[in-house]
């Protein structure tokens, strides 16, 4: 039999599938519209980005203008330089002081720097004492100029690292060669710069942070715009620092570079080179967003800030993402509310589904159960209205029916009863005039009829085979009104005292019955259904077999108790309807169909295993009896 689901649970689990599958597409909405925001804020913090670095890139343009309408009149004014030396003498402050007299773009720095590399004397201060040769690549401009390999050097605008300034410096050697003079052309934006930092930080929503970077070569300095005029650092710190800060810049690319231990300086050098690749394949941008340390992070990178320069601008703005992470959790409540709204109606439809259909249903089969009429269902549903009005119908005359059928079968028990009684005297009467003939016929001398000894034997025969049609047919009429007790029975006398009843039968059908019967097998159990269970399965064995011998055991093994009927025939085609009422196997052959089917009804009263099988040409009926 399938296995069947009540109709509430099917809804239930209609409803909870339900609810699943709505979940699961507010999830993905929930999801599709937090990365449609989260995109939006980047995609319009990106451009705010793209703007502040435009905003730098025309100051700088301006700065690069004011250096190339000024080269002429610097490489003059460097050439000048000379005159005013004498002898070692040389008045950095009085030459600037006259160079600035007339300086429209910006103002002059001058300076004297010794062999060794060192600046002795300059119209600017901080710059005194400052040692270039430790930076190998001045130290060699600085000696091509000593040596006359050049006449004089002009270097790219760099940003001055104390001072805030951009300069360009010029190098010519002083006339007796033991100093080189140098003109600094000092471009001063600081103001514009800090003007344009202050205004992009009040007017860029979110704006956490904006850090300015100048990368020259492989060092990085840091704009501050706090505190303009500071001390030069040690060169291993500004290594350091640039190492920190390029290291940053791959993390948020999720680049990663094995580099050489312990020489920070080729560290920075690779890195530089690196950093300056990921901007190309990065589109000049680079971003990430930290939603856990609420921030949304992007590098951009101005490059060639002046012509024949490798300097650089990074630009790293840092904007706030609360306003963001705001908005995900409104979306993110707000889809909470809608799921939640959506299970309270599915909620509200499921239990009136319950109340009204489910429940409507589950009344009408409980009635039906109860074998009921149905009143007290009234559904708004056409079908369920429909079904309660033909269900009642049905139930009338179903009702009608069974009451017209248990008067039949009343009836005929009654009939069965009263042919029992009607039989029983006549069969006793020809039972005893049979023996009485038998008893005259065995006195008179001489006596020795074949033939009539033949038919007295068949009539015998045919009285035992009715006699046992009365056996059954007596069962069935009292089994319901009368208590068949059990006791403990020796079943291994009963079985031979069965065998020597149908021995007569068997002869008549010119059959035989074999048995192999253990001594005294007993089991608690009614004699009357015993015989029973016995004679159908003898007599059965006795009308259906196509050979001589049948074959009866009855074996004790360990716990149980085992019968066996055996008999030659074909093979019963149906094994298990064979013990159901008025089934026939052999429809020729005329019989009541109820034998085997008292059988069963035994067996399943006492637990006795029962099963017919086939083998070696016989069909075999075996019971195991559990001790």
């Amino acid at each position: 039999m399938k296995y069947r689901i009540k109709l509430d649970k099917i809804v239930l689990l209609f409803f909870f599938i339900l609810s699943i599958f709505i979940f699961a597409a507010l999830f993905f909405q929930y999801n599709y519209s937090k990365n449609v925001l989260i995109q939006n804020f980047v995609n319009k913090h990106y451009l705010d980005t793209i703007k502040i670095r435009e905003s730098f890139k025309s100051l700088l343009d301006k700065a690069q203008y004011y250096f190339k309408t000024a080269e002429d009149e610097n490489l003059k004014f460097l050439n000048t330089l000379p005159l005013f030396y004498s002898k070692g003498n040389f008045d950095v402050n009085g030459i600037a002081k006259i160079l600035n007299e007339n300086s429209v773009f910006g103002k002059y720095e001058v300076f004297k720097i010794d062999r060794n590399y060192k600046i002795v004397d300059g119209s600017y201060k901080p710059d005194i004492g400052y040692d270039l040769g430790k930076f190998k690549a001045y130290k060699q401009i600085l000696n091509d100029v000593f040596t006359g390999k050049k006449d004089i050097d002009i270097s790219s605008p760099h940003l001055d690292v104390s001072s805030m300034n951009l300069k360009r410096y010029y190098l010519i050697v002083s006339p007796d060669k033991k100093y080189l003079l140098q003109l600094a052309f000092v471009v001063d934006m600081f103001k514009d710069a800090k003007k344009l930092y202050e205004k992009i930080l009040k007017n860029t929503p979110d704006l956490k942070k904006l850090k300015i970077y100048y990368v020259d070569n492989y060092l990085i300095t840091p704009i501050n715009f706090k505190n303009r005029y500071q001390q030069k650092l040690p060169l291993n710190i500004m290594w350091q620092r640039t190492n920190d800060i390029f290291q940053k810049i791959l993390k948020y690319s999720n680049v990663k570079i094995d580099l050489p231990k312990n020489d920070i300086k080729k560290q920075n050098i690779m890195l530089s080179k690196l950093v300056e690749d990921i901007f190309k394949t990065k589109h000049c941008i680079i971003k990430n967003l930290d939603l856990d340390r609420h921030q949304l992070v992007f590098f951009t990178m101005i490059k060639g800030v002046f012509e024949k320069s490798n300097s650089r601008l990074i630009i790293e703005t840092i904007y706030d993402t609360s306003k963001l992470e705001a908005n995900i959790e409104s979306i993110r409540k707000r889809f909470l509310l809608i799921f939640l709204a959506v299970v309270l109606g599915i909620f509200v439809i499921y239990k009136f589904v319950i109340d009204k259909v489910s429940y409507e249903i589950k009344e009408i089969v409980s009635h039906m159960k109860e074998n009921k009429r149905v009143e007290n269902v009234s559904s708004f549903i056409e079908e369920i209205y429909e079904l309660k009005n033909r269900y009642n119908d049905y139930h009338e005359k179903i009702n009608q029916e069974i009451a017209k059928n248990r008067r039949l079968l009343e009836e005929n028990k009654r009939f069965i009863v009263d042919t029992v009684h009607q039989i029983k005297t006549p069969m006793s009467v020809i039972t005893l005039n049979l023996d009485y003939v038998k008893n005259i016929l065995s006195t008179k001398e001489g006596f020795n009829d074949d033939e009539i000894n033949e038919s007295i034997e068949e009539v015998d025969a045919a009285i035992q085979m009715l006699l046992n049609s009365y056996n059954d047919l007596s069962y069935i009429a009292s089994n319901e009104t009368v208590d068949y007790k059990p006791q403990m029975l020796n079943l291994s006398q009963i079985v031979e005292e069965r065998i020597n009843f149908f021995s007569l039968i068997a002869k008549a059908n010119n059959k035989e019955i074999r048995y192999d019967i253990d001594k005294d097998v007993y089991f608690n159990i009614n004699r009357i259904e015993f015989e029973r269970l016995v004679d159908n399965n003898i007599s059965n064995a006795i009308k259906y077999s196509n050979k001589k011998d049948i074959y009866v055991s009855l074996k004790k093994e360990d716990d149980r108790i085992i019968l066996k009927i055996e008999s030659y025939g074909e093979r019963i085609k149906n094994p298990i309807e064979v013990f159901e009422r008025n089934y026939r196997e052999h429809s020729h052959k005329r019989g009541l169909g109820i034998g085997l089917n008292i059988v069963k009804n035994i067996c399943e009263k006492y637990q006795i295993s029962y099963k017919t099988y086939y083998k070696d040409g016989k069909n075999i009926f075996e019971y195991i009896f559990s001790i």
